[in-house]
């Protein structure tokens, strides 16, 4: 079905500091760092068998005054693919603990998650 994405802007912010909180986050959920970069992170957790996999990725990079940051979530759950509205009935379950991961994040760095975020 989809994924749900974020986009946003931080003033003061360096990519450098928006990734490290995302893989310091990572530790504190108990997400995987699959892969990371200069200007990305991409965190997992579950599996999409059992629980779904909660999929999440981060993308910041620097311009004039901060720093854009670009948030993807998703969960795999089985061949299907769903976003982490949680409004939604159908795979509620892994979708609201997508939501929950991932509004914990964006709130830690000072957003509104639900102002940020639709969900495709």
């Amino acid at each position: 079905m989809g994924k749900s994405v974020a986009v946003f802007y931080l003033p003061r912010r360096a990519q450098e500091e928006i990734l490290g909180a995302a893989i310091a986050f990572a530790g504190e959920e108990r997400l995987r760092v699959e892969t990371n970069g200069p200007n990305h992170v991409h965190l997992s957790r579950g599996s999409i068998w059992w629980t779904g996999k909660r999929v999440v990725t981060v993308v910041a990079w620097n311009v004039p005054g901060g720093a854009n940051v670009h948030v993807e979530v998703w969960v795999v759950e089985g061949l299907v693919t769903l976003n982490a509205d949680p409004n939604v009935f159908f795979g509620f379950v892994p979708r609201r603990a997508a939501w929950r991961t991932v509004s914990a994040f964006v709130s830690r760095l000072g957003v509104p998650p639900e102002s940020v975020f639709v969900h495709y």
